[in-house]
């Protein structure tokens, strides 16, 4: 019996709707989905609009995690994101509007550029979303070996913050997500 379904890994929010209801039928027919099942999809803020949101509550998806990275335009062009933290706000407030009660903010510390302060910033901003996120997923910059920022690390082009200022980063957002009530 199927209790969680969790569909990402890239930005299937580029897949349709209709691939989507798909796929989660095929899971109830063949699998048994409980009642309860929590079912996620990650979005990226510049993939999503209201009628897919809507058609995603009807499929059955009941979780969101939005993928933001940083409040920060500057670091998310840095990183080659399609979107800005506008649109991100954007995508959050219609998600809540569309119905989910449920949603998962993607933030990442360490990016090109990042100070302490900024990554406290970004922190900040997405603590102060009324509603409140129900989940935060904060984690620091992983370059992985093939991909542009990997090249551009490797060609000393990107500023990376040192050792010590991510974990400092890490040990900050530790303390201030358990201060506003997250584990």
């Amino acid at each position: 019996r199927v209790v969680s379904v969790f569909i990402g890994g890239g930005t299937p929010s580029t897949v349709s709707p209709e691939q989507i209801a798909g796929l989660l039928k095929t899971v109830r027919e063949g699998f048994g989905l409980a009642e309860d099942a929590e079912i996620t999809i990650e979005v990226n803020p510049g993939t999503v609009d209201e009628n897919r949101l809507r058609l995603y509550r009807r499929a059955g998806i009941n979780r969101l995690s939005i993928g933001l990275q940083s409040a920060e335009d500057r670091e998310l062009e840095a990183l080659g994101r399609i979107h800005t933290y506008g649109q991100f706000l954007e995508t959050y407030h219609m998600a809540r509007e569309c119905g989910f009660s449920n949603i998962n903010v993607d933030l990442m510390s360490a990016l090109p550029g990042q100070t302490l302060s900024g990554w406290m910033g970004t922190l900040g901003r997405v603590l102060a979303l009324e509603p409140a996120p129900e989940h935060i997923s904060a984690y620091s910059l992983i370059l992985e070996e093939g991909t542009p920022l990997y090249e551009m690390a490797e060609r000393g082009e990107l500023q990376l913050p040192d050792e010590e200022c991510d974990r400092l980063m890490y040990e900050k957002t530790e303390e201030l997500l358990r201060s506003a009530g997250y584990h």
